[in-house]
């Protein structure tokens, strides 16, 4: 009986001290109900995210701003460098993943890059949101990183044809140019990338596909379709010990996928395993 009362208390204590704003800045929870901010309730879940299209959240992004505008007013103040914007986030683990996505994207859009976040009631060990890579692809043409890779991509899947109308002033020749260009640098990206990523799906014989680019190709990229996680951790295990790809620079990084009305618990046994595996994540959406 004193072994439970004291995990009770010690799990009580986690969790105030996770929901109580301080130090490490703002607290966002997130509930099935409604979602609040430094504990006062600013909309509702389903009017404001789940029903909503728009990727951002309107209400939440005005709190935010008007908050990240307080600090940096006293920080000038003070005459000292405004500190890094912090949040810490609960969300209920009966949430779709789709509002998961559009609050990371809300604070994403308004600054936060430095996130814990918590799913359910596992405040002891709170999981640290990988901030995104920055990349300096405007500045030059010769920089090769995963924002140019995929944008290379992109261009080279729309056609000629498309791309024309895309780009109505655009001559064949100038896209010959391009095509030339792109296919140098997605040859540059084949060698120095695997694209891994795994994506979770809610219908379908194969709920798990991993994906990545083993050959080192262009067109390389090869899909393993799995019925179990264990059989997807087998093969992230062997691919971790393949010595041709330790030297791949996003050896440490993956994309995670998701349909849209997965609810968020099953996506904790995926984070704490990747995690383990010493990868950090990135997250999008399967669809529209």
């Amino acid at each position: 009986m004193w072994l439970v009362l004291f995990f009770l208390v010690a799990c009580s204590n986690e969790e105030k001290e996770f929901l109580t704003p301080g130090r490490w800045g703002v607290v966002l929870d997130v509930n099935v109900n409604e979602y609040s901010l430094n504990g006062i309730v600013i909309g509702k879940t389903i009017d404001d995210i789940s029903n909503n299209n728009d990727l951002l959240i309107k209400p939440l992004g005005k709190s935010l701003k008007e908050i990240r505008k307080v600090e940096q007013e006293n920080a000038l103040r003070k005459k000292v460098p405004a500190e890094e914007s912090k949040v810490k986030v609960h969300f209920d683990e009966s949430l779709s993943y789709d509002v998961f996505y559009k609050v990371f994207a809300t604070l994403g859009f308004n600054g936060y890059t430095s996130i814990q976040y918590v799913i359910g009631s596992n405040f002891k060990e709170p999981f640290v949101m990988d901030p995104p890579e920055r990349h300096y692809s405007i500045f030059s043409e010769d920089h090769v990183d995963p924002f140019r890779c995929s944008q290379a991509r992109t261009r080279r899947a729309i056609g000629e044809f498309s791309e024309k109308r895309l780009h109505k002033k655009i001559s064949a020749e100038e896209i010959a140019a391009r095509r030339v260009k792109d296919t140098e640098l997605l040859i540059e990206c084949a060698r120095r990338y695997i694209d891994l990523s795994l994506a979770l799906k809610s219908k379908g014989d194969s709920p798990y596909v991993v994906g990545l680019n083993e050959a080192g190709i262009i067109d390389g990229e090869k899909f393993y379709t799995y019925q179990n996680l264990d059989d997807v951790w087998k093969l992230i295990e062997d691919l971790r010990l393949r010595r041709a790809l330790q030297d791949k620079e996003d050896r440490n990084q993956i994309l995670v996928v998701l349909d849209k009305d997965i609810m968020i618990k099953n996506l904790v046994p995926v984070v704490k395993k990747l995690k383990a595996f010493g990868y950090k994540m990135n997250f999008a959406f399967i669809g529209s």
